[in-house]
């Protein structure tokens, strides 16, 4: 290995990895892992500590980086979701700023050029110090083991007395630098990990009883030595004065929305199935019943990339959702915040209350590096194995997709909607989506959409359909615009993949060919989906295929939470008999419908 800067990026679990000619990845612990972390270098190879990661955490990266880098002449450490700004771009008060979005590739960039101009102006990289609310010691004391600072004060005392009033005195102190972040000059890094693991190993080497630490107590050493690198610096800097110290923030992306996501062809192998979804926190416990279906049917052999776009969903139950992944010994969870990013996107008053639907068009910036992605909507139960499904042969077509039969209605004259944007879904089909007849012979669901990025400029196509989801008003939102984009670059795909729950008198008007197919693939589905409002298996009435979904969700975390939202729905006076006598009124009165549906969508809105 030979480069002018190193900066180790600690990884324990799967991440987006920066794709920077001075960023190196490396799994930490992997010693003790069930399988090494794709796109990266491992912290078990040469001279290492990587089997007592549980103790050192980050700094068994640091450890390989000092004993096996002999080459670069400056080296750091940071974690694949905290960052240093050493550009110095980013603002706020805080030491650390949790941002919404990160763009890794700005990042990089940036980062790149102030190295390449400014990286020998300075011999050390810090983080801003972050305040605490006590002295470091105390803050120690109440939060970890008081035994180990007390260990700590003694080994400097007895081996390193020079460093025992810098040591002292950063006790004293309320600021601390955070996470063991930093980039040093060589020399300077090599006189610190020296300094540094001499101290943690006489530490650790001790009689103290640490049988029943915590989890947290049992990563001491990783602790200890935040508060030693305060200790060094103080020290170094009273014996050099003309030391250049530069202390910027620490970027945390744990919340973010981070592009790209995956960038390399770690998820293309021949063995990788990719699926995406989207939901916020209403539909979560549906998209738990959807992964049950899938990955209780998925080939075992398959390994399955979960990206699931969500908008701001509580790690608590990301947590519950992980049990449901479990259930498949080689499927993978990449829960991605999308946040509120489509907030601001239009959407009628007769569509569901939520723009997450619009996520999907997040993919192409975040995934770029894959070559085929499945898209799934989370109201879907599938009832065969949806690898067979990922590895269709589409004949050189960016997109597949199952056509939306009852669509595809309008072919066969006027089609009213109680939209009062659009009054005539057959106009709005040919004036304003601009489809010819044969192309709304094949107008597609977008619940379930099979991506070939080989195919097309995945960049562009993102862009081209981000632009539209914010300035343009679509009954369909996304469908309609998937539908206008890749109207002449579709495979259609095979009718029972996606199989609507509508009852069969739903489909009277449908043109009689599509009508046939329709019916066909009702006989034997593949893949249910309860598309329709009305046709909700969770909602309290009765509707066609729903034992496929209660099968599912009965076996999730999230069952308790579906049944009592029904009794919330059927409570007299609650939100459910308001909803009730709305639509006794439009059936009475359908003038009154548009002015209803504005009623209902805001109630939803209310609920969430």
């Amino acid at each position: 290995m030979s480069r002018k800067t190193a900066v180790y990026a600690a990884f324990h679990a799967p991440a987006p990895v920066i794709d920077a000619d001075f960023v190196v990845p490396i799994h930490v612990g992997r010693a003790r892992a069930a399988a090494p972390l794709d796109g990266m270098i491992g912290d078990d190879t040469g001279d290492n500590i990587s089997a007592r990661n549980p103790a050192y955490c980050e700094l068994t990266a640091l450890y390989w980086a000092w004993k096996n880098d002999r080459t670069s002449a400056r080296i750091g450490l940071m974690h694949y979701r905290r960052m240093l700004d050493m550009a110095g771009t980013a603002e706020g008060a805080q030491a650390e700023l949790f941002v919404p979005r990160f763009d890794a590739r700005d990042w990089a960039a940036r980062t790149s050029d102030w190295l390449a101009e400014h990286g020998d102006d300075w011999d050390v990289i810090l983080p801003r110090r972050h305040t605490m609310g006590r002295t470091v010691e105390t803050n120690y004391r109440r939060g970890h083991a008081p035994a180990d600072f007390d260990r700590l004060r003694a080994v400097i005392a007895e081996f390193h007395p020079a460093h025992l009033d810098a040591f002292e005195a950063e006790a004293a102190h309320r600021r601390i630098y955070l996470g063991n972040i930093f980039l040093m000059r060589r020399d300077i890094f090599d006189g610190y990990c020296e300094w540094l693991f001499d101290i943690l190993e006489r530490v650790a080497v001790t009689d103290l009883q640490r049988t029943h630490y915590s989890p947290t107590q049992a990563r001491y050493l990783g602790f200890l030595a935040e508060r030693l690198l305060g200790v060094y610096m103080r020290y170094l800097r009273a014996r050099r004065p003309n030391l250049r110290v530069r202390e910027v923030h620490i970027i945390n992306t744990s919340n973010a929305l981070f592009n790209p996501y995956v960038s390399d062809d770690r998820c293309n192998g021949p063995e990788d199935v990719n699926i995406a979804f989207s939901a916020d926190r209403a539909y979560l416990p549906h998209t738990a019943a959807m992964l049950q279906s899938v990955l209780s049917r998925a080939d075992p052999a398959r390994r399955i990339n979960l990206f699931f776009l969500h908008s701001d969903i509580a790690p608590v139950d990301l947590e519950l959702l992980g049990e449901v992944v479990a259930i498949h010994p080689r499927a993978t969870l990449h829960p991605i915040n999308a946040g509120e990013t489509f907030g601001g996107a239009y959407r009628s008053a007769s569509r569901a209350p939520s723009n997450a639907t619009y996520n999907r068009f997040l993919l192409f910036d975040l995934l770029p590096g894959l070559d085929r992605l499945l898209y799934l909507d989370v109201d879907m139960i599938a009832l065969d194995d949806v690898c067979a499904l990922f590895d269709t042969d589409m004949g050189g077509a960016a997109l597949g997709a199952v056509t939306d039969h009852i669509m595809t209605r309008t072919l066969t004259g006027a089609t009213p909607t109680v939209d009062p944007e659009v009054p005539d879904l057959r106009t709005y089909h040919r004036e304003v989506l601009g489809l010819s007849d044969d192309q709304i012979a094949r107008y597609f669901n977008a619940g379930l959409l099979l991506f070939d990025f080989t195919r097309m400029d995945v960049a562009a196509t993102g862009r081209t359909l981000f632009a539209a989801a914010e300035k343009g008003r679509y009954l369909f939102r996304d469908q309609d615009i998937l539908n206008m984009h890749f109207k002449d670059d579709l495979h259609v795909l095979p009718d029972e993949w996606n199989v609507f729950n509508t009852i069969r008198a739903g489909y009277n008007r449908v043109p009689a060919p599509n009508h046939r197919r329709a019916m066909q693939a009702r006989s034997a589905p593949r893949l249910v989906h309860y598309a329709a409002g009305d046709y909700k298996p969770w909602n309290r009435v009765a509707v066609p295929m729903a034992q496929h979904y209660w099968a599912a969700i009965m076996q999730t975390p999230f069952y308790a939470e579906v049944l009592a939202r029904q009794r919330v729905q059927t409570a007299p006076g609650r939100r459910g008999s308001v909803v009730e006598t709305g639509r006794k009124l439009a059936e009475r009165f359908p003038v009154l419908k548009p002015v209803l549906l504005r009623v209902h969508a805001a109630l939803r809105d209310r609920q969430r």
